[in-house]
């Protein structure tokens, strides 16, 4: 892979982090203000629905968190000069693979062989 095609990757991952974090971030201080304007009072409908919506932030937190542990291992990969081999296979990730999927860590075959397990 050369310079210019993993110093755009190294870009790309950089803003996917940082957009995480913001929206981590965001997310944390409007549950915060919520809780604090909700003062519990209402009825148990209301109480019900403010259940239903934090179980809904705390999953979008969940995925985020792990998208952004993805990104932050292939940040990692890039300073460690191993971003673009497979974890399992070692063999070279397609280029094509890493511009549209920068935190991709297995080839096709691997995450394809992976889906398929998966799926069984």
């Amino acid at each position: 892979m050369n310079k210019r095609v993993l110093a755009a990757i190294e870009k790309k991952l950089t803003e996917k982090r940082d957009q995480i974090l913001s929206l981590i971030n965001k997310e944390e201080v409007d549950e915060i203000a919520e809780v604090e304007s909700d003062n519990v009072t209402g009825d148990i409908v209301d109480t019900a629905n403010v259940a239903l919506e934090q179980q809904i932030l705390s999953k979008l937190d969940e995925n985020e968190l792990k998208k952004l542990h993805e990104v932050t291992e292939a940040l990692k990969r890039i300073e460690e000069g191993v971003y673009g081999k497979c974890v399992s296979c070692g063999k070279d990730i397609e280029e094509k693979r890493l511009v549209a999927i920068p935190e991709a860590k297995k080839c096709i075959a691997c995450k394809a062989l992976e889906e398929k397990r998966r799926v069984q």
